[in-house]
């Protein structure tokens, strides 16, 4: 299979989106993406991202791409898991303090947390594309809206907290863990009491 057949069939499986990364992972030359730009097969919609003409626009995808230190936090986080039925009008998104994005994005609300725990709840989730992102998982997220209570919307807060005890997937061990760390632990403890009552 050539080149331009394997570029193809990788458009055919990821919804009319690649990536120079994908590229260079399977030995595929860039150059390639090139020519498929400058023929006016593919558009070029972030840098290293193309996208047929009916392609998928994955915004959650390409900016992760783009900045590979944020992860996608509160009810964005809970949105990509399918947690929520509450359509994100702005995305979410935690990196850490030394990290900075160097674009204007009106529509995403950037949090800045301490390099210890930034990395603490990090999972893998699917986007609707069918796209691998990173996101905080359910007992991360949970910690962010304990931690961050008075910035929250109180009904959100409510039914973020309230859903928790009726996830399937639930990992108290891995909550309290987290919330040690984050420092809310005597919150979630106090929290968990009221939910489990």
């Amino acid at each position: 299979m050539g080149y331009i057949e394997r570029i193809q069939k990788r458009l055919d499986e990821a919804g009319g989106m690649i990536t120079s990364v994908y590229c260079k992972e399977n030995n595929i030359p860039t150059v390639y993406l090139s020519r498929l730009y400058r023929d006016g097969i593919l558009n070029k919609v972030a840098p290293g991202v193309y996208l047929t003409e009916n392609g998928d626009y994955d915004e959650f995808y390409i900016f992760q791409y783009r900045y590979k230190n944020a992860i996608f936090s509160y009810e964005t986080a809970l949105y990509i898991m399918g947690l929520t039925d509450k359509i994100v009008q702005r995305m979410d998104v935690t990196v850490s303090r030394n990290y900075k994005i160097n674009a204007d994005f009106p529509q995403v609300d950037i949090h800045y947390v301490k390099k210890e725990i930034h990395s603490l709840g990090i999972i893998e989730a699917k986007t609707m594309f069918g796209n691998i992102v990173k996101v905080y998982s359910y007992e991360r997220t949970l910690c962010d809206f304990i931690l961050d209570k008075q910035n929250m919307d109180p009904e959100t807060y409510v039914k973020v907290i309230r859903s928790y005890s009726t996830y399937e997937k639930k990992d108290i061990n891995k909550l309290y863990s987290i919330a040690t760390k984050m420092g809310v632990s005597d919150k979630v403890k106090e929290i968990m009491e009221v939910i489990y009552e």
